[in-house]
């Protein structure tokens, strides 16, 4: 149980991509981190692109840095809506700021550009959103993780055991 008393927020929204949000939150708990559901406040329980549901513990708005360890944001289609809550950016500027660690795997680089995070950072995603890093600033490579600082980034759920073998790394750096 190497996170014990470690919290960490998952960002949920409609259309997220099933795995890259509940293989890291079960693998969040099994190490002993308390993980929360952190959602846009559009509604309490958010649906899956496959339609599998999560309920959130609390909205972006109420979430703040100085209460967790790190941040996950999944994939799939819902970090296009998570980017436009100006609360959820804020919580992730926050949390980069104060060295929190901040995970994003897939398309959830995305909302790492809203937030204004990637300049001079070295990271990966899914081919798709590529250009959209390095417009952003960030010098992107293509492989299963990278870790850059407080910044652990992935591309495809494929990636997903080395993606949480290092968010939990990062966790377990860090000083309490």
């Amino acid at each position: 149980m190497s996170l014990q008393g470690k919290r960490v927020a998952v960002l949920a929204e409609d259309n997220y991509q099933d795995l890259e949000l509940w293989y890291p939150l079960l693998r969040l708990r099994e190490a002993g981190a308390e993980t929360v559901v952190v959602g846009t406040g559009s509604k309490n329980t958010y649906t899956s692109q496959h339609g599998y549901p999560v309920e959130a513990a609390m909205a972006a708005d109420k979430a703040e840095a100085k209460d967790f360890a790190g941040v996950v944001i999944p994939g799939g289609w819902a970090p296009d809506r998570l980017r436009r809550y100006p609360a959820v950016l804020s919580f992730i500027k926050d949390m980069f700021d104060q060295g929190k660690v901040v995970a994003a795997i897939c398309h959830a680089g995305s909302v790492l550009v809203s937030a204004k995070v990637l300049s001079g950072r070295t990271m990966t995603c899914i081919s798709a959103i590529k250009d959209d890093m390095i417009n952003a600033g960030a010098t992107y490579v293509d492989q299963e993780v990278a870790r850059d600082g407080n910044l652990i980034t992935s591309r495809l759920p494929q990636d997903l055991p080395a993606f949480c073998r290092e968010t939990i790394a990062a966790l377990e750096d860090q000083r309490p």
